[in-house]
């Protein structure tokens, strides 16, 4: 087993090990977890000193999405020490916020580790993406949601080659397919991104879930996990019905010239959708009870979660004739995830750190009062105030500001408005709903750059060509759903 593969057969980039940046991160972690299981006072300190050191002891990593975050984060620190009353609270609680949300992603790629060599993973990807052409798009679309409720990001570049390999073989390009094979391979890059996108209104190990809760006071876990979970289930249907009308007009045509696609269903990887279940419910089992044992969030009892569930599912893998054997294969394996692992994750975990600061830091910049009175805010219907939450994020992700960065500004400058026309779940609702229409619609979100990465296509295709007109239609839908939510409908 080698640290860029796996049993699993898929892979991330080859990289070397680096034994300084993978500790470093480790650290970094570490510390986070005491904080906000401990709330230890050396422990944020080290914390943000390690934070601090990430970009520089990796920057040879990074790439000008990185360097243009760090830049900004630098001109929000001078303007905040500008025109600040009190710039050094601010700038620690977006110093903290920061290394809150590159802990969370790092902590969340850990189990993407977990999957990347678990041979379960490749047979339900598999399964998922060779279903016959009547149910395959619901499928992916499924697959791809559960998928990242459990590995977050690392559902868009495991599954992708898996639907890859199912559409090419081992052997064609892009360029060798018809026109068949490209419109399947197509349908299913949009369930997975569908699939992945609408994961963030409700799911505990999404990055919103993990920020959100923590910058709206009042919100309630519950109410989001529901309404969000109902709202995902709509969700679908609307993915499902417009791929169906989309394509109905070429699937009659070629019903009618007898080209229409039949494959052999595969048979049910039971095996491998109990080994799933059972790191599922692990997963979600110590959550809830390091959640209710620590009194935190349950973003923090998720995260502590995390690493235990790494090495019972990494374990779970070895072969061997004993326990010892084991346990020695497992130890090479957590050593590959340290020196090899964390370190690819180092781009995503300055992403989002920068993102958190610079969505602190710039909120409190705003003059929220005369913001709140000139867009008569206390007056507005509801529905309006929540669509217009989605489209300001989406609207960031256009001009190349990540999702996350737009959803922790919002989140921060909502709480200085005072009196708004809605509830804090439905806030947390709407802006979350923003980060999965800029996933769809932005060429430059997070998950839209991870999917061209593992497939090839680019930023552009997978959201303007494929998707702009399904994302409008969700706008509109989420506009009628926030009716709802502010008519009194919802309790």
């Amino acid at each position: 087993m080698t640290a860029a593969g796996g049993s699993a057969g898929l892979s991330r980039p080859v990289s070397h090990p680096n034994y300084v940046i993978g500790p470093w991160l480790v650290g970094l972690m570490g510390c986070e977890l005491l904080v906000l299981f401990t709330g230890n006072g050396l422990a944020e300190i080290a914390s943000r000193v390690l934070l601090l050191g990430v970009p520089l002891i990796g920057w040879r990593r990074l790439r000008l999405r990185e360097a243009y975050l760090l830049c900004l984060c630098a001109a929000l620190l001078t303007l905040a020490f500008l025109y600040d009353p009190a710039p050094r609270e601010l700038v620690l609680r977006g110093l903290d916020r920061s290394g809150f949300l590159a802990a969370f992603i790092l902590l969340m790629g850990l189990l993407r580790e977990g999957g990347i060599t678990s041979p379960a993973v490749l047979q339900c990807g598999t399964y998922v993406t060779q279903q016959p052409p009547q149910w395959r798009f619901l499928a992916v679309f499924l697959g791809s949601h559960f998928f990242s409720v459990l590995i977050n990001l690392g559902s868009l570049s495991l599954l992708a080659p898996i639907i890859q390999r199912g559409v090419r073989g081992d052997s064609k390009q892009r360029e060798d397919l018809d026109e068949i094979a490209l419109l399947r391979e197509r349908r299913q890059l949009n369930a997975l991104l569908r699939g992945f996108a609408w994961f963030l209104l409700w799911a505990p190990t999404a990055v919103t879930q993990a920020i959100l809760p923590t910058l709206i006071p009042g919100v309630d876990p519950a109410r989001v996990l529901i309404i969000g979970g109902l709202l995902t289930v709509v969700m679908l249907a609307v993915s499902w019905a417009e791929d169906t009308l989309r394509w109905w007009p070429l699937r009659r045509r070629l019903r009618a010239s007898g080209k229409l696609p039949q494959r052999e269903e595969l048979p049910l990887p039971r095996g491998a959708l109990l080994r799933l279940g059972a790191v599922s419910g692990l997963l979600f089992g110590l959550t809830l009870l390091f959640t209710h044992l620590g009194g935190v969030l349950l973003v923090a009892g998720v995260m502590l979660a995390a690493p235990v569930v790494l090495l019972v599912w990494v374990f779970a893998q070895q072969g061997g004739a004993g326990a010892g054997a084991r346990l020695v294969a497992t130890g090479r394996r957590l050593a590959a995830v340290t020196a090899v692992g964390l370190p690819s994750f180092l781009r995503e975990a300055v992403s989002l750190g920068a993102a958190g600061f610079i969505g602190t830091v710039a909120a409190a910049l705003v003059p929220a009062e005369q913001v709140a009175a000139a867009l008569s805010v206390e007056q507005m219907p509801g529905w309006i105030f929540l669509s217009g939450l989605s489209l300001f994020v989406w609207l960031g992700g256009l001009v190349a500001l990540s999702p996350i960065t737009t959803a922790v500004f919002l989140g921060s400058l909502v709480t200085e408005l005072g009196a708004v026309p809605a509830d804090p779940a439905s806030i947390v609702l709407a802006i979350a709903a923003g980060t999965a229409i800029c996933t769809l619609g932005a060429p430059f979100a997070s998950g839209t750059l991870m999917l061209a990465r593992a497939s090839g296509y680019s930023g552009v295709e997978l959201t303007w060509k494929w998707n702009l007109a399904y994302t409008l239609a969700s706008m509109a839908v989420l506009a009628a759903v926030y009716a709802l939510l502010t008519s009194g409908v919802f309790i």
